[in-house]
């Protein structure tokens, strides 16, 4: 209870103290959270240790390339020729973020997988009803996750949705019958996001069939779950002798192909991704920053008031107290202190809850339970307990009984000075870090991709009939601000499939490129993507066996065919029967983002189907008449309720949302430890003025102005902030180029970042020190020695 009553002893700042570590415990804990959650991922099976990733690795003119896909036939090859397999599946997504809809026209948006009927074999995630291995097996049947089915039938009754009819975008298209219904993948897996499970047979309504594929169509994902004691080396042998017995490598060797495969362990494939474990040691020390602020300050803040409670351990003493008498005394208020913090921490985290998830992409209870979190928050919390509570009461048993019977006033400067330091360091650390993220991630959402895409709107018409794409295409042509409207296979934000190129009566396979597929009327002009030779696709041209390459494969061609040019010159891609003509050669456009770009060279085939399309793209005169524009397709277009319009600045935008989190994180990071920093600041200049009144007094009487006053102030604690920020800013410079190797391209770090970023500190910190000074210095010094 005298604990309790101490809280609010004056001269103490108990609560500020409290306040300040559940402020650093709050944001460290989620960052700790985070971390430990990005090193759970696929660990949560009973045999996560056995279950491997089936992987191609590519050996092509000399170059290596690993891929995590493979052809439809190779895992479950794995699985005949390995005896050691005991199990083994395969799957591969095709649509993304897809309307499903029910017979009542209920519609969720979800992502569907073509997945064959021994998936829950190697993956054992629980069945709350049907049968897998039938489902799975049937044409036009899929299982769904139990979240799905609540909001298709309610929380009530998801399971009634078993055997009912659900549909692909649209009511009364095609349709699936629920088989099964199964516990939702947890976020920390490679699998989460894949949700309606369509069986393996029906994957000849959807796309070309090539499960038995030994080459090509390499767009599976594969696993298998070895037997106990067996290593990735043990198969070896029968992997080789699969590829020799299935493989065409004669035809491979000829066309410069070296074609391997290998198995990855699944719990190693997130968490030892070089991008990863970057960003977990990254947020790591991020945590340990703010923690280690917030207890420097309690510490600063305890140190400054020893003075005040010397004494009272003195006395405590005087009746028979010992070392340890003391030292439990301490501890027992700082436990106090750190379950209040603890209390008011959790109470942060309940309050910012929304924010907190959007910013690190998971529940919060997750973060926090998550794997070993909670043990690892727990040691955090002990260390904090150990350290507030050890060093004050190693102080206070330290100080001579007589001493305190004399007014004790030991300023500790020293001490003082090497946390408020550390302070500097830890703020200065985070405000330069978040200058060099914020001027990547402006760089990111700024980059030029080689196309106009400021005024650019794409809407995404897959389960819109024939007729409703050309009928909105028609009226959006009509509207007075839209300046141009075409259509397209691909988004240029997105990964794009891949083909092998060659040249009639030439069976080498010279390079793999990025396949746009078909454009329609008017692409390059919508687009604005700049042509450098030949001419584009034109209606009145006979189109039918004409291509588009860029610029980099006209270029990469002259190094390994000797052209001179592209234009005139034939070529083969693997994905379109006969030799096509190349016309025109246009810029090279960024595919995909900075973060995960798509570098192969590109080209693109000419279309008059609506139905070979999925995008419909429109050039506004300025994006003001979006809104018009979307409620004109709203009305015309009724197959797609959710359809609309989407600035293409903001996909771009979505690209980056992982640096947007990041750079928010740091923000929040960098304004909690200067604020922390500040307090003790302003903690420390108290003391010292209180310390210093009379010789402050007796510099004034003796002719000394405020500006000399302030400028002692000024000199002390400098001579502090200089390495501090210097060791701050080198310690950001570290860590931002650590984060910036993520990226195909960079901002500069200059040294005017480092500098300008240690300036804006130090210009904070004199700031404060002259608001806290001022009074004390402008001061009439009799108020200071009337009492001599």
């Amino acid at each position: 209870m005298n604990v309790f009553k101490s809280l609010n002893q004056r001269g103490q700042h108990n609560w500020i103290k409290i306040v300040c570590l559940a402020v650093g415990l709050a944001t460290g804990i989620v960052l700790i959270g985070k971390a430990g959650f990005e090193q759970s991922w696929d660990k949560f099976f009973p045999t996560s240790d056995r279950i491997y990733v089936v992987c191609e690795d590519i050996i092509m003119d000399g170059e290596y390339k690993h891929y995590p896909q493979t052809a439809g036939a190779v895992a479950h090859g794995i699985k005949c020729y390995c005896p050691q397999v005991e199990a083994a599946t395969r799957y591969t997504s095709f649509a993304w973020d897809m309307p499903i809809v029910t017979d009542d026209d209920k519609r969720v948006r979800t992502n569907y997988a073509v997945v064959d009927s021994c998936f829950f074999d190697v993956f054992p995630f629980r069945v709350l009803v049907g049968n897998p291995k039938k489902t799975l097996s049937q044409v036009d049947c899929c299982m769904i996750p139990r979240s799905l089915a609540e909001k298709l039938m309610g929380i009530e009754n998801p399971l009634d949705l078993v055997g009912k009819k659900i549909y692909y975008n649209i009511r009364g298209g095609w349709a699936l019958t629920v088989g099964g219904i199964y516990e939702d993948i947890p976020l920390n897996s490679k699998l989460h996001g894949m949700e309606v499970m369509v069986s393996m047979p029906t994957i000849t309504r959807i796309m070309f069939d090539g499960r038995d594929n030994w080459v090509g169509n390499d767009r599976y994902e594969g696993y298998v779950r070895l037997a106990k004691g067996i290593t990735p080396d043990d198969l070896k042998p029968q992997i080789e002798k699969m590829k020799r017995d299935n493989l065409p490598l004669d035809e491979l060797k000829k066309a410069g192909v070296d074609l391997g495969f290998s198995v990855q362990p699944l719990v190693d494939y997130h968490t030892k991704d070089e991008g990863t474990r970057r960003m977990t040691w990254i947020i790591s020390i991020l945590a340990a920053v703010l923690i280690g602020c917030a207890v420097m300050n309690y510490l600063l803040l305890v140190i400054g008031g020893i003075s005040q409670r010397a004494k009272e351990m003195a006395v405590h003493q005087c009746y028979g107290a010992e070392a340890r008498h003391i030292y439990q005394k301490v501890l027992t208020e700082s436990v106090i202190h750190l379950l209040l913090s603890l209390t008011l921490a959790a109470l942060l985290l309940f309050l910012f809850k929304d924010t907190i998830e959007e910013l690190v992409g998971a529940p919060l209870i997750v973060l926090l339970l998550t794997g070993s979190n909670i043990w690892l928050i727990v040691s955090t919390c002990l260390v904090v307990l150990l350290i507030t509570g050890l060093v004050p009461s190693w102080i206070y048993t330290h100080i001579p009984l007589a001493a305190a019977f004399k007014n004790y006033n030991h300023s500790h400067r020293l001490w003082k000075l090497l946390l408020l330091g550390l302070q500097f360091a830890s703020a200065t650390f985070l405000i330069v870090l978040l200058i060099v993220v914020g001027r990547q991630y402006r760089m990111m959402v700024h980059d030029n991709l080689g196309y106009d895409y400021s005024t650019l709107g794409s809407m995404l018409v897959d389960g819109v009939s024939i007729e409703q794409r050309q009928l909105a295409m028609d009226e959006l042509r009509k509207l007075s601000f839209v300046k141009g409207v075409t259509m397209s296979y691909a988004n240029l934000t997105q990964h794009q499939s891949g083909d092998n190129i060659l040249l009639p009566g030439d069976d080498r396979e010279y390079m793999n490129i990025a396949d746009l597929y078909y454009v329609g009327d008017g692409y390059f002009d919508v687009m604005e993507i700049p042509l450098v030779s030949g001419r584009t696709f034109t209606e009145q041209t006979d189109t039918l066996r004409e291509v588009m390459v860029s610029r980099k494969f006209e270029e990469r061609m002259k190094e390994l065919a000797g052209w001179d040019q592209a234009l005139g010159k034939q070529i083969i891609c693997t994905s379109f029967q006969g030799p096509y003509t190349i016309v025109g050669v246009f810029e090279d456009t960024r595919i995909g983002s900075i973060t995960n770009p798509d570098t192969r060279p590109s080209v693109c085939y000419y279309s008059r189907k609506p139905e070979q399309m999925h995008y419909i793209l429109i050039r506004f005169q300025s994006m003001d008449g979006l809104e018009a524009a979307n409620k004109l397709v709203k009305e015309l277009v009724t197959d797609n309720p959710d359809i609309s319009i989407v600035p293409y600045n903001q996909m771009v935008t979505e690209l980056y949302a992982d640096a947007h989190r990041f750079r928010t994180t740091v923000m929040i990071g960098g304004l909690v430890a200067l604020i922390i920093a500040l307090i003790g600041l302003i903690g420390y200049l108290a003391g010292e003025i209180a310390r210093r009144q009379k010789e402050i007094a007796i510099r004034k009487v003796n002719g000394a102005r405020i500006a000399d006053v302030l400028k002692l102030f000024h000199t002390d604690i400098l001579r502090v902030a200089l390495p501090a920020v210097v060791i701050g800013a080198t310690g950001a410079w570290y860590v931002a180029r650590l984060w910036l190797e993520q990226f195909s391209e960079k901002t500069t770090l200059s040294p005017i970042i480092l500098v300008g970023g240690a300036l804006a500190v130090i210009i904070v910190i004199l700031s404060v020190v002259c608001l806290g000074c001022y009074r004390v210095a402008s001061s009439n010094p009799v108020n200071y020695l009337k009492t001599e």
